[in-house]
């Protein structure tokens, strides 16, 4: 009896870290424009300075300084090539160096390439020479402020419409790890065990937060968060977290796939935004669920995938 209380007492404790150290790396995301003290980050996760920085490196596998610099340099590789016409410099001080000559060194120790040649390299060469360029056809209704596109070289019909999204509170289960169906079940599977004897299955909103864009960052250290929206006032509990999903601009790509055609998905709807003339904003990016394809005849997905915006045309 006494071993299974320590037992559950340490699981606790675990989950707990685990949580708290959550904070701390939105925390961090957040704000990675500024140069954030350990004791101010520290204080977000609600640890002491003394244990902080040890507890951080156990949960992620990374220490505070390599997680903040790693975000930072993935962060402007995205600004890289989102936003082909903000200079290098720019990028270099938004994203919280303090020379564009830092940046560079650190960009290239990172991505063996310097700015300028991994910005064309990824996209220069497509531009240019139409490599590996998506077909796609638009028509645009400027009354509803919505696009019917449809892929010459996918199955896979999209609608998009520009919308301000709601802020969602939602409880929220994280996993580091590949995006994909085994990591992503797993955050789910967890969620919904919670969730289910609360009566928020079938009333709550299911939204899946992706944090990390998988072509730059490391596939195990990619984060996903499994959400589904909770009444305000709702509390974390063990493994569950509680955090917000700012609304906003966004651009609502609408799919109906089967389960294996997800990232083709993510592609098209990126494939949109750089051609929309709108700007894709710093905050993470969602899908948001309409089904389970379980039940859905078919077996397909019903879903959106949503993407903030900075700017509109």
């Amino acid at each position: 009896m006494e071993y299974v209380q320590k037992d559950n007492i340490k699981k606790h404790t675990t989950m707990e870290y685990r949580k708290r150290v959550c904070n701390a790396m939105n925390f961090i995301s957040h704000n990675l424009d500024r140069d954030l003290s350990l004791e101010e980050i520290a204080e977000t996760a609600s640890f002491s300075m003394f244990h902080f920085h040890r507890i951080f490196k156990a949960v992620v596998g990374e220490t505070v300084a390599s997680f903040t610099r790693r975000l930072r340099l993935e962060f402007a590789a995205n600004r890289l090539l989102s936003n082909q016409h903000d200079d290098i410099t720019t990028i270099a001080m938004d994203c919280g160096f303090s020379s564009s000559q830092n940046f560079a060194k650190a960009f290239r120790r990172h991505f063996g390439t310097k700015p300028s040649e991994y910005r064309k390299s990824k996209i220069g060469n497509k531009n240019s020479k139409g490599e590996n360029a998506l077909s796609l056809q638009a028509v645009y209704d400027s009354d509803t402020a919505f696009v019917n596109v449809l892929n010459n070289e996918r199955r896979n019909a999209m609608n998009v419409a520009v919308k301000e999204m709601p802020e969602y509170n939602v409880a929220y289960v994280r996993k580091l790890g590949p995006y994909g169906k085994e990591t992503c079940e797993q955050a789910f599977g967890e969620l919904m065990q919670w969730a289910g004897p609360r009566g928020y299955i079938g009333s709550g909103t299911i939204l899946g937060v992706y944090w990390d864009n998988p072509d730059i960052t490391p596939p195990d250290k990619c984060r996903v968060d499994a959400c589904i929206t909770v009444p305000q006032g709702t509390s974390s509990e063990g493994q569950i977290g509680v955090q917000s999903i700012s609304g906003g601009s966004y651009a609502v790509c609408h799919f109906e796939i089967s389960s294996d055609s997800f990232q083709e998905c993510w592609e098209d709807a990126f494939t949109w935004l750089v051609n929309s003339g709108y700007e894709c904003h710093d905050k993470p990016c969602y899908e948001l669920y309409h089904n389970n394809a379980a039940d859905h005849p078919e077996g397909k997905w019903i879903f959106d995938i949503c993407i903030p915006l900075k700017l509109k045309i």
